[in-house]
Protein backbone atom coordinates (compact mmCIF):
# COMPACT_ATOMS: atom_id res chain seq x y z
CA UNK A 1 0.00 0.00 0.00
CA UNK A 2 1.33 3.70 -1.10
CA UNK A 3 1.66 6.70 1.18
CA UNK A 4 -1.33 7.83 0.32
CA UNK A 5 -3.57 5.32 1.07
CA UNK A 6 -2.12 4.85 4.55
CA UNK A 7 -3.00 8.28 4.99
CA UNK A 8 -6.60 8.20 4.06
CA UNK A 9 -6.72 4.94 6.28
CA UNK A 10 -5.65 6.37 9.28
CA UNK A 11 -8.28 9.51 8.77
CA UNK A 12 -11.05 7.56 8.81
CA UNK A 13 -9.76 5.44 12.16
CA UNK A 14 -9.29 8.03 14.47
CA UNK A 15 -11.85 10.51 15.32
CA UNK A 16 -11.40 13.96 14.70
CA UNK A 17 -11.13 16.85 17.72
CA UNK A 18 -14.58 17.87 16.61
CA UNK A 19 -16.16 14.39 16.69
CA UNK A 20 -14.72 14.15 20.33
CA UNK A 21 -16.06 17.04 21.35
CA UNK A 22 -19.38 16.05 19.80
CA UNK A 23 -19.28 12.76 21.59
CA UNK A 24 -18.26 14.11 25.17
CA UNK A 25 -20.61 16.97 27.10
CA UNK A 26 -19.21 20.29 27.57
CA UNK A 27 -18.44 21.48 30.64
CA UNK A 28 -21.81 24.07 30.42
CA UNK A 29 -23.59 20.75 29.80
CA UNK A 30 -22.25 19.14 33.13
CA UNK A 31 -22.99 21.62 35.19
CA UNK A 32 -26.04 22.22 34.26
CA UNK A 33 -26.78 18.72 34.91
CA UNK A 34 -25.17 18.55 38.22
CA UNK A 35 -27.70 21.52 39.29
CA UNK A 36 -30.56 21.08 38.06
CA UNK A 37 -30.86 17.74 40.28
CA UNK A 38 -30.87 19.93 43.54
CA UNK A 39 -33.10 22.34 42.54
CA UNK A 40 -35.58 19.14 41.87
CA UNK A 41 -34.73 18.20 45.32
CA UNK A 42 -35.37 21.88 46.67
CA UNK A 43 -38.83 22.09 44.90
CA UNK A 44 -39.77 18.73 46.61
CA UNK A 45 -38.93 19.74 49.78
CA UNK A 46 -40.58 22.79 49.51
CA UNK A 47 -44.09 20.91 48.08
CA UNK A 48 -43.54 19.32 51.29
CA UNK A 49 -43.10 22.08 53.37
CA UNK A 50 -45.98 23.62 52.48
CA UNK A 51 -48.87 23.08 54.98
CA UNK A 52 -51.36 20.71 54.98
CA UNK A 53 -54.93 20.89 55.29
CA UNK A 54 -56.01 21.51 58.97
CA UNK A 55 -56.88 18.47 60.97
CA UNK A 56 -59.40 18.83 63.92
CA UNK A 57 -57.66 18.28 67.43
CA UNK A 58 -57.53 14.40 68.38
CA UNK A 59 -59.54 13.87 71.76
CA UNK A 60 -57.09 13.80 74.99
CA UNK A 61 -56.53 10.23 75.84
CA UNK A 62 -57.67 8.68 79.29
CA UNK A 63 -54.82 8.56 82.37
CA UNK A 64 -53.68 5.60 83.05
CA UNK A 65 -55.13 4.02 86.58
CA UNK A 66 -52.55 2.22 89.10
CA UNK A 67 -53.26 -1.21 90.63
CA UNK A 68 -56.12 -1.07 92.20
CA UNK A 69 -56.72 -2.28 95.71
CA UNK A 70 -56.97 -5.35 95.65
CA UNK A 71 -54.37 -6.11 93.63
CA UNK A 72 -52.06 -4.39 96.42
CA UNK A 73 -53.79 -6.67 99.48
CA UNK A 74 -53.02 -9.68 97.48
CA UNK A 75 -48.97 -8.41 96.89
CA UNK A 76 -48.58 -7.28 100.79
CA UNK A 77 -50.59 -10.86 101.88
CA UNK A 78 -47.39 -12.29 99.22
CA UNK A 79 -45.15 -10.24 101.21
CA UNK A 80 -46.25 -11.61 104.36
CA UNK A 81 -46.36 -15.09 103.56
CA UNK A 82 -42.80 -15.36 101.66
CA UNK A 83 -41.60 -13.21 105.01
CA UNK A 84 -43.23 -16.30 107.01
CA UNK A 85 -41.58 -18.74 105.47
CA UNK A 86 -38.47 -16.99 105.91
CA UNK A 87 -38.71 -16.56 110.04
CA UNK A 88 -38.41 -20.10 110.83
CA UNK A 89 -35.22 -20.38 108.34
CA UNK A 90 -33.63 -17.02 109.73
CA UNK A 91 -34.54 -18.28 114.03
CA UNK A 92 -32.98 -21.66 112.95
CA UNK A 93 -29.87 -19.74 112.24
CA UNK A 94 -29.67 -17.91 115.46
CA UNK A 95 -30.43 -21.39 117.20
CA UNK A 96 -27.64 -22.77 115.16
CA UNK A 97 -24.77 -20.71 117.14
CA UNK A 98 -25.00 -22.38 120.71
CA UNK A 99 -25.66 -25.34 119.39
CA UNK A 100 -22.54 -25.66 117.31
CA UNK A 101 -20.72 -23.62 120.05
CA UNK A 102 -21.94 -26.84 122.23
CA UNK A 103 -20.52 -29.08 119.26
CA UNK A 104 -17.57 -27.52 119.41
CA UNK A 105 -16.92 -27.35 122.93
CA UNK A 106 -17.63 -31.29 122.88
CA UNK A 107 -15.35 -32.08 120.35
CA UNK A 108 -12.70 -30.41 122.50
CA UNK A 109 -13.50 -31.85 126.04
CA UNK A 110 -14.79 -28.87 127.51
CA UNK A 111 -18.14 -30.59 128.81
CA UNK A 112 -18.85 -27.78 131.16
CA UNK A 113 -18.99 -25.45 128.59
CA UNK A 114 -20.88 -27.18 126.35
CA UNK A 115 -23.67 -27.87 129.25
CA UNK A 116 -24.05 -23.91 129.39
CA UNK A 117 -24.43 -23.58 125.30
CA UNK A 118 -27.02 -27.00 125.65
CA UNK A 119 -28.76 -24.35 128.25
CA UNK A 120 -28.40 -21.00 126.32
CA UNK A 121 -30.17 -22.35 123.38
CA UNK A 122 -32.69 -23.97 125.78
CA UNK A 123 -33.37 -20.26 126.86
CA UNK A 124 -33.57 -19.02 123.33
CA UNK A 125 -36.43 -21.74 122.50
CA UNK A 126 -37.99 -21.02 125.72
CA UNK A 127 -38.81 -17.19 124.09
CA UNK A 128 -40.85 -18.69 120.70
CA UNK A 129 -43.14 -20.75 123.33
CA UNK A 130 -46.66 -20.44 122.23
CA UNK A 131 -46.38 -19.13 119.15
CA UNK A 132 -46.94 -21.92 117.46
CA UNK A 133 -45.07 -21.29 113.84
CA UNK A 134 -43.75 -24.49 112.57
CA UNK A 135 -39.60 -24.80 112.67
CA UNK A 136 -38.85 -22.17 115.92
CA UNK A 137 -37.31 -25.16 117.39
CA UNK A 138 -34.21 -27.75 117.56
CA UNK A 139 -36.35 -30.51 118.50
CA UNK A 140 -34.71 -32.43 121.05
CA UNK A 141 -31.62 -31.40 120.50
CA UNK A 142 -30.28 -30.22 123.27
CA UNK A 143 -30.98 -32.74 125.68
CA UNK A 144 -29.93 -35.31 123.30
CA UNK A 145 -26.26 -33.60 123.26
CA UNK A 146 -26.80 -33.12 127.48
CA UNK A 147 -27.24 -36.96 127.52
CA UNK A 148 -24.33 -37.77 125.65
CA UNK A 149 -22.18 -35.53 127.71
CA UNK A 150 -23.64 -36.82 131.23
CA UNK A 151 -22.67 -40.33 130.06
CA UNK A 152 -19.38 -39.37 129.44
CA UNK A 153 -19.30 -37.87 132.67
CA UNK A 154 -20.84 -40.00 135.32
CA UNK A 155 -22.09 -43.13 133.04
CA UNK A 156 -25.22 -44.83 132.84
CA UNK A 157 -25.93 -45.54 136.50
CA UNK A 158 -25.99 -42.18 137.52
CA UNK A 159 -28.57 -41.43 134.41
CA UNK A 160 -30.84 -44.15 135.88
CA UNK A 161 -30.63 -42.87 139.50
CA UNK A 162 -30.88 -39.09 138.68
CA UNK A 163 -32.28 -38.50 135.48
CA UNK A 164 -34.00 -41.06 133.21
CA UNK A 165 -34.02 -41.47 129.46
CA UNK A 166 -37.78 -41.67 129.98
CA UNK A 167 -38.52 -38.55 131.17
CA UNK A 168 -37.37 -36.91 128.06
CA UNK A 169 -37.82 -39.81 125.68
CA UNK A 170 -40.83 -41.72 126.57
CA UNK A 171 -41.52 -45.31 125.20
CA UNK A 172 -42.95 -44.60 121.41
CA UNK A 173 -40.74 -42.30 121.11
CA UNK A 174 -37.84 -42.30 118.47
CA UNK A 175 -34.76 -42.39 120.08
CA UNK A 176 -31.67 -40.16 118.33
CA UNK A 177 -28.98 -42.64 116.97
CA UNK A 178 -26.45 -40.95 119.53
CA UNK A 179 -28.29 -42.25 122.32
CA UNK A 180 -29.34 -46.16 121.23
CA UNK A 181 -26.36 -47.27 122.83
CA UNK A 182 -26.63 -45.46 126.35
CA UNK A 183 -30.47 -46.78 126.05
CA UNK A 184 -29.61 -50.04 126.03
CA UNK A 185 -27.13 -49.70 128.86
CA UNK A 186 -30.18 -48.25 130.60
CA UNK A 187 -32.72 -50.40 130.28
CA UNK A 188 -30.28 -53.16 131.52
CA UNK A 189 -29.52 -51.30 134.50
CA UNK A 190 -32.96 -50.21 134.96
CA UNK A 191 -34.04 -54.12 134.59
CA UNK A 192 -31.54 -54.80 137.36
CA UNK A 193 -33.00 -52.25 140.22
CA UNK A 194 -36.21 -53.42 139.48
CA UNK A 195 -35.74 -57.25 140.65
CA UNK A 196 -33.14 -55.32 143.18
CA UNK A 197 -36.29 -53.52 144.49
CA UNK A 198 -38.40 -56.29 144.76
CA UNK A 199 -36.09 -58.23 146.79
CA UNK A 200 -36.02 -55.61 149.25
CA UNK A 201 -39.68 -55.34 149.55
CA UNK A 202 -39.99 -58.95 150.30
CA UNK A 203 -37.17 -58.26 152.71
CA UNK A 204 -38.72 -55.86 153.92
CA UNK A 205 -36.24 -54.72 156.37
CA UNK A 206 -32.84 -55.83 158.02
CA UNK A 207 -32.72 -58.34 160.55
CA UNK A 208 -31.57 -58.58 163.73
CA UNK A 209 -28.04 -57.52 163.94
CA UNK A 210 -27.90 -56.92 160.23
CA UNK A 211 -26.29 -53.78 158.82
CA UNK A 212 -28.25 -52.08 156.12
CA UNK A 213 -25.61 -52.13 153.31
CA UNK A 214 -26.05 -56.26 154.45
CA UNK A 215 -29.44 -56.13 154.19
CA UNK A 216 -29.20 -54.30 150.58
CA UNK A 217 -26.29 -56.49 149.11
CA UNK A 218 -28.63 -59.72 150.35
CA UNK A 219 -31.63 -58.26 148.14
CA UNK A 220 -28.90 -57.69 144.95
CA UNK A 221 -27.35 -61.06 145.26
CA UNK A 222 -31.26 -62.30 145.65
CA UNK A 223 -32.16 -60.39 142.44
CA UNK A 224 -29.28 -61.38 140.66
CA UNK A 225 -30.23 -65.17 141.54
CA UNK A 226 -33.41 -64.86 140.09
CA UNK A 227 -31.67 -62.75 136.55
CA UNK A 228 -31.57 -65.39 133.42
CA UNK A 229 -29.49 -62.55 132.32
CA UNK A 230 -27.20 -62.37 135.34
CA UNK A 231 -24.10 -63.65 133.31
CA UNK A 232 -24.56 -60.99 130.51
CA UNK A 233 -25.69 -58.08 133.41
CA UNK A 234 -22.21 -59.31 135.83
CA UNK A 235 -20.61 -56.13 135.63
CA UNK A 236 -23.58 -54.24 136.19
CA UNK A 237 -24.57 -56.45 139.64
CA UNK A 238 -20.95 -55.68 140.57
CA UNK A 239 -21.03 -51.87 140.69
CA UNK A 240 -23.99 -51.52 142.07
CA UNK A 241 -22.79 -53.72 145.10
CA UNK A 242 -19.48 -51.49 144.82
CA UNK A 243 -21.44 -48.56 145.48
CA UNK A 244 -23.96 -50.10 148.29
CA UNK A 245 -21.14 -51.19 150.39
CA UNK A 246 -18.51 -48.45 149.82
CA UNK A 247 -19.73 -46.30 152.48
CA UNK A 248 -19.92 -49.08 155.37
CA UNK A 249 -16.36 -49.87 157.21
CA UNK A 250 -17.71 -52.98 157.82
CA UNK A 251 -17.93 -53.41 153.84
CA UNK A 252 -14.57 -51.68 153.35
CA UNK A 253 -12.03 -54.99 152.57
CA UNK A 254 -15.54 -56.23 150.45
CA UNK A 255 -15.65 -53.05 148.58
CA UNK A 256 -11.97 -52.97 147.97
CA UNK A 257 -11.51 -56.93 146.92
CA UNK A 258 -14.45 -55.39 144.49
CA UNK A 259 -12.95 -52.18 143.25
CA UNK A 260 -10.07 -54.42 142.52
CA UNK A 261 -11.66 -57.06 140.38
CA UNK A 262 -13.71 -54.23 138.52
CA UNK A 263 -10.03 -51.76 137.70
CA UNK A 264 -8.65 -55.13 136.35
CA UNK A 265 -11.31 -56.12 133.89
CA UNK A 266 -11.27 -55.05 130.83
CA UNK A 267 -14.68 -55.06 129.98
CA UNK A 268 -14.96 -52.60 133.09
CA UNK A 269 -15.89 -48.42 131.81
CA UNK A 270 -14.33 -45.79 134.21
CA UNK A 271 -17.77 -44.76 135.67
CA UNK A 272 -17.83 -48.42 137.42
CA UNK A 273 -15.36 -48.03 139.49
CA UNK A 274 -13.44 -44.48 139.61
CA UNK A 275 -15.36 -42.99 141.70
CA UNK A 276 -14.95 -45.18 144.69
CA UNK A 277 -11.37 -45.87 143.91
CA UNK A 278 -10.66 -41.75 144.50
CA UNK A 279 -12.80 -41.96 147.51
CA UNK A 280 -11.01 -44.15 149.13
CA UNK A 281 -7.86 -43.13 148.11
CA UNK A 282 -8.98 -39.63 149.66
CA UNK A 283 -10.04 -41.85 153.29
CA UNK A 284 -6.60 -43.78 153.28
CA UNK A 285 -5.17 -40.30 153.21
CA UNK A 286 -3.14 -42.17 149.99
CA UNK A 287 -2.70 -38.68 147.83
CA UNK A 288 0.05 -40.22 145.64
CA UNK A 289 -2.30 -42.42 144.30
CA UNK A 290 -5.29 -39.84 144.53
CA UNK A 291 -2.71 -37.72 141.37
CA UNK A 292 -3.23 -39.90 138.45
CA UNK A 293 -6.71 -40.68 138.95
CA UNK A 294 -6.89 -36.84 139.07
CA UNK A 295 -5.49 -36.39 135.52
CA UNK A 296 -7.29 -39.56 133.79
CA UNK A 297 -10.92 -37.44 134.84
CA UNK A 298 -9.38 -34.27 133.74
CA UNK A 299 -8.19 -35.89 130.89
CA UNK A 300 -11.99 -36.48 129.60
CA UNK A 301 -13.30 -33.45 131.02
CA UNK A 302 -10.98 -30.65 130.35
CA UNK A 303 -13.06 -28.20 132.40
CA UNK A 304 -13.36 -30.19 135.80
CA UNK A 305 -11.70 -28.01 138.12
CA UNK A 306 -13.58 -29.33 141.15
CA UNK A 307 -11.01 -33.04 140.41
CA UNK A 308 -7.97 -30.09 139.03
CA UNK A 309 -8.20 -28.69 143.17
CA UNK A 310 -7.96 -32.62 144.33
CA UNK A 311 -4.82 -33.17 142.13
CA UNK A 312 -3.26 -29.81 143.27
CA UNK A 313 -4.16 -30.72 147.23
CA UNK A 314 -3.06 -34.64 146.43
CA UNK A 315 0.40 -32.85 145.09
CA UNK A 316 0.72 -30.23 148.08
CA UNK A 317 0.02 -33.18 150.78
CA UNK A 318 2.54 -35.65 149.15
CA UNK A 319 5.20 -32.98 149.70
CA UNK A 320 5.31 -31.69 146.12
CA UNK A 321 4.83 -27.71 147.26
CA UNK A 322 6.10 -26.37 144.39
CA UNK A 323 4.89 -28.47 141.50
CA UNK A 324 1.15 -28.30 143.94
CA UNK A 325 1.75 -24.14 142.98
CA UNK A 326 2.93 -24.57 139.48
CA UNK A 327 -0.06 -27.33 138.84
CA UNK A 328 -2.56 -24.39 140.16
CA UNK A 329 -1.18 -21.13 138.00
CA UNK A 330 -1.53 -23.98 134.60
CA UNK A 331 -5.44 -24.89 135.63
CA UNK A 332 -5.69 -21.49 136.08
CA UNK A 333 -4.77 -20.42 133.03
CA UNK A 334 -8.15 -22.06 131.89
CA UNK A 335 -11.34 -19.98 132.29
CA UNK A 336 -13.70 -22.13 133.93
CA UNK A 337 -11.25 -23.16 136.58
CA UNK A 338 -9.32 -19.87 137.51
CA UNK A 339 -11.45 -19.32 139.64
CA UNK A 340 -11.13 -22.26 141.23
CA UNK A 341 -7.44 -22.27 141.36
CA UNK A 342 -7.40 -18.77 143.01
CA UNK A 343 -9.25 -20.21 146.04
CA UNK A 344 -6.92 -23.57 145.58
CA UNK A 345 -4.21 -21.68 145.83
CA UNK A 346 -5.14 -19.63 149.01
CA UNK A 347 -5.97 -22.83 150.88
CA UNK A 348 -1.99 -23.40 150.54
CA UNK A 349 -1.22 -20.36 151.56
CA UNK A 350 -3.13 -20.79 154.74
CA UNK A 351 -2.02 -24.06 155.21
CA UNK A 352 1.85 -22.35 155.41
CA UNK A 353 0.47 -19.80 157.68
CA UNK A 354 0.65 -17.13 155.04
CA UNK A 355 -2.88 -15.64 155.85
CA UNK A 356 -1.90 -11.98 153.92
CA UNK A 357 -1.78 -13.85 150.73
CA UNK A 358 -4.50 -16.15 150.99
CA UNK A 359 -6.53 -13.40 151.99
CA UNK A 360 -5.40 -11.50 149.01
CA UNK A 361 -6.77 -14.06 146.84
CA UNK A 362 -9.98 -14.20 148.18
CA UNK A 363 -10.46 -10.38 148.17
CA UNK A 364 -9.29 -10.70 144.26
CA UNK A 365 -12.67 -12.71 143.68
CA UNK A 366 -14.52 -11.02 146.11
CA UNK A 367 -13.93 -7.28 144.64
CA UNK A 368 -15.43 -8.13 141.11
CA UNK A 369 -18.66 -9.33 142.85
CA UNK A 370 -21.06 -6.65 143.32
CA UNK A 371 -24.29 -8.86 145.63
CA UNK A 372 -25.79 -5.68 145.79
CA UNK A 373 -26.66 -5.51 142.43
CA UNK A 374 -30.19 -6.69 140.99
CA UNK A 375 -29.60 -9.52 139.07
CA UNK A 376 -32.14 -10.73 136.38
CA UNK A 377 -31.47 -14.37 134.66
CA UNK A 378 -29.47 -17.31 136.19
CA UNK A 379 -26.11 -16.55 134.13
CA UNK A 380 -25.98 -13.14 136.12
CA UNK A 381 -26.03 -14.66 139.71
CA UNK A 382 -23.18 -17.50 138.14
CA UNK A 383 -20.24 -15.85 139.59
CA UNK A 384 -21.87 -15.54 143.20
CA UNK A 385 -21.09 -18.87 144.14
CA UNK A 386 -17.22 -19.00 143.58
CA UNK A 387 -17.75 -15.57 145.39
CA UNK A 388 -19.34 -17.38 148.72
CA UNK A 389 -16.91 -20.14 148.42
CA UNK A 390 -14.27 -17.48 148.45
CA UNK A 391 -16.05 -15.99 151.40
CA UNK A 392 -15.51 -19.02 153.33
CA UNK A 393 -11.83 -19.35 152.82
CA UNK A 394 -11.28 -16.16 153.58
CA UNK A 395 -12.62 -16.70 156.80
CA UNK A 396 -10.87 -19.19 157.26
CA UNK A 397 -7.78 -17.58 156.89
CA UNK A 398 -8.85 -15.54 159.20
CA UNK A 399 -9.89 -17.82 162.04
CA UNK A 400 -6.36 -19.15 161.24
CA UNK A 401 -5.21 -15.80 161.92
CA UNK A 402 -7.13 -15.58 165.42
CA UNK A 403 -9.70 -12.94 164.20
CA UNK A 404 -13.14 -15.01 164.52
CA UNK A 405 -15.13 -11.90 165.04
CA UNK A 406 -14.32 -10.75 161.34
CA UNK A 407 -14.65 -14.22 160.02
CA UNK A 408 -17.84 -14.07 161.46
CA UNK A 409 -19.16 -10.88 160.30
CA UNK A 410 -17.91 -11.78 157.10
CA UNK A 411 -20.06 -14.77 156.90
CA UNK A 412 -22.84 -13.54 157.99
CA UNK A 413 -22.57 -10.42 156.16
CA UNK A 414 -22.43 -12.24 152.66
CA UNK A 415 -24.94 -14.76 153.73
CA UNK A 416 -27.49 -12.03 154.82
CA UNK A 417 -26.78 -10.27 150.56
CA UNK A 418 -27.42 -13.62 148.82
CA UNK A 419 -29.65 -14.62 150.82
CA UNK A 420 -32.62 -13.89 148.17
CA UNK A 421 -30.52 -15.62 145.41
CA UNK A 422 -29.67 -18.91 147.77
CA UNK A 423 -31.62 -21.35 145.70
CA UNK A 424 -29.99 -20.44 142.64
CA UNK A 425 -26.26 -20.38 143.18
CA UNK A 426 -24.28 -23.20 143.19
CA UNK A 427 -22.20 -23.64 146.77
CA UNK A 428 -21.75 -25.91 149.48
CA UNK A 429 -23.66 -23.90 151.83
CA UNK A 430 -23.45 -26.99 154.64
CA UNK A 431 -19.56 -26.45 154.63
CA UNK A 432 -20.40 -22.62 154.51
CA UNK A 433 -22.75 -23.09 157.61
CA UNK A 434 -20.07 -25.46 159.29
CA UNK A 435 -17.27 -22.74 158.91
CA UNK A 436 -19.96 -20.38 160.76
CA UNK A 437 -20.33 -22.66 163.15
CA UNK A 438 -16.60 -22.77 164.10
CA UNK A 439 -16.74 -18.54 163.91
CA UNK A 440 -19.41 -18.86 166.78
CA UNK A 441 -17.51 -21.38 168.69
CA UNK A 442 -13.86 -19.62 169.21
CA UNK A 443 -15.75 -16.45 169.87
CA UNK A 444 -17.65 -18.10 172.68
CA UNK A 445 -21.36 -16.70 171.24
CA UNK A 446 -23.12 -19.87 172.20
CA UNK A 447 -26.44 -18.15 171.41
CA UNK A 448 -25.53 -17.54 167.74
CA UNK A 449 -24.17 -21.41 167.51
CA UNK A 450 -27.49 -22.55 169.27
CA UNK A 451 -29.52 -20.96 166.79
CA UNK A 452 -27.10 -22.11 164.11
CA UNK A 453 -26.91 -25.70 165.35
CA UNK A 454 -31.01 -26.26 165.08
CA UNK A 455 -30.99 -25.08 161.70
CA UNK A 456 -28.64 -27.06 160.57
CA UNK A 457 -30.52 -30.78 162.65
CA UNK A 458 -32.95 -29.97 160.50
CA UNK A 459 -31.23 -30.97 157.29
CA UNK A 460 -28.67 -33.26 158.78
CA UNK A 461 -26.11 -33.68 161.67
CA UNK A 462 -23.49 -31.76 163.01
CA UNK A 463 -19.98 -32.88 162.18
CA UNK A 464 -17.99 -34.55 165.10
CA UNK A 465 -15.50 -32.14 164.01
CA UNK A 466 -16.99 -29.23 165.67
CA UNK A 467 -18.30 -31.54 168.34
CA UNK A 468 -15.06 -32.18 169.58
CA UNK A 469 -13.55 -28.51 169.26
CA UNK A 470 -16.80 -27.12 171.65
CA UNK A 471 -15.26 -30.25 173.90
CA UNK A 472 -11.90 -28.87 173.63
CA UNK A 473 -10.76 -31.98 171.46
CA UNK A 474 -9.40 -30.30 168.79
CA UNK A 475 -8.43 -27.37 167.34
CA UNK A 476 -9.27 -24.55 164.51
CA UNK A 477 -5.86 -25.32 162.79
CA UNK A 478 -6.21 -29.38 163.41
CA UNK A 479 -9.64 -28.97 161.68
CA UNK A 480 -8.64 -26.39 158.44
CA UNK A 481 -4.96 -27.87 158.04
CA UNK A 482 -4.68 -30.98 159.23
CA UNK A 483 -4.79 -34.07 156.58
CA UNK A 484 -7.33 -33.43 153.72
CA UNK A 485 -8.70 -30.11 155.88
CA UNK A 486 -12.38 -28.77 156.39
CA UNK A 487 -15.54 -31.22 156.51
CA UNK A 488 -14.93 -32.35 152.73
CA UNK A 489 -13.46 -35.81 154.34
Amino acid sequence: MDELEREEAVETEIPTEELIAEELPTEELIEEETTAEPLEKEAEDEAEAEPEEEQPPAKPEKPIKGPRLWTWLVAVLLMLFGLLLLLPAMWNAVLAVPAVAGLVNEAGRKYTSALEAYAQLDTLEMSTQGIGLPGLSSGNFSMERRYVVWNKLYGPLAIVQSQPLEQYFPEGTRMPRSLRGLAAQCGEIAAILEGFYAQLDALMAPAEGQSESEWALEALEAARAQDSKAGARALYYDTIALQIGAGDPEQKEASLVRLEALRKNPAAEPWMYEEIALYYALQDGDYAAMIPMCDARVKRNREDYFTMQHKVKALFLSGEEDKAFKTAAAYGRRAAAETAMRMTEAELYYRKGEYGKAIALCDGILDAVDFGAVFTTVAELAPLGPAMEATRVKAIALLLQGSPEEARDLLNDTMEAAGQYLQYISVDLNAYAYTLLVAYTEIGDEAGAANLEAQLASGGSIPQVITDLKAGNTTVEKIFTEGWGGFDA
